[in-house]
């Protein structure tokens, strides 16, 4: 739900503060009377970047969660080339070749999963190189500014 509209004098309060270098969100808090989040969302829209620590979960990623338990792509192909030697042979009946047929579908399919998930992974771990470098700039910011 939005909030009340911001005054130009509010906007041009906020510009100068920020590019003075008023950083402290308490301090806009009070100077401006408006709220922590309607100054950050008004900062976002004005362009202002603004980086904000989040505190980190405690929670456990879909790479290590599940990386470990995962067949890697030779695996896979190792059971599909199984399946499809099974299936060149004769004498199987009709439960059989549907079973095996599955078993092709479902290993092509996962292997799609795989490389996608592998694909996820390594932009998670970007990411998290990431904040650790951001968090790494902020402390050296922070440090500096004292």
């Amino acid at each position: 739900m939005p909030g009340k509209f911001w005054k130009p004098k509010e906007v041009k309060l906020l510009r100068e503060l920020w590019e003075s270098g008023e950083h402290d969100f308490s301090v806009l808090t009070q100077k401006i009377e408006r709220s922590e989040g309607a100054i950050k969302e008004k900062l976002r829209r004005m362009g202002v970047l603004v980086v904000v620590q989040k505190p980190q979960k405690k929670h456990t990623t879909t790479s290590v969660s599940l990386s470990e338990d995962l067949l890697t792509h030779e695996e896979a192909l190792k059971v599909l080339a199984g399946a499809l030697e099974h299936l060149r042979s004769s004498g199987q009946d009709k439960l059989e070749l549907q079973r095996l047929r599955i078993l092709v579908d479902a290993v092509h399919t996962y292997d799609s999963v795989l490389e996608k998930f592998e694909r996820w992974t390594e932009i998670e771990s970007r990411l998290l190189e990431m904040d650790k470098k951001i968090a790494e700039l902020q402390k050296a910011k922070t440090s500096n500014a004292g």
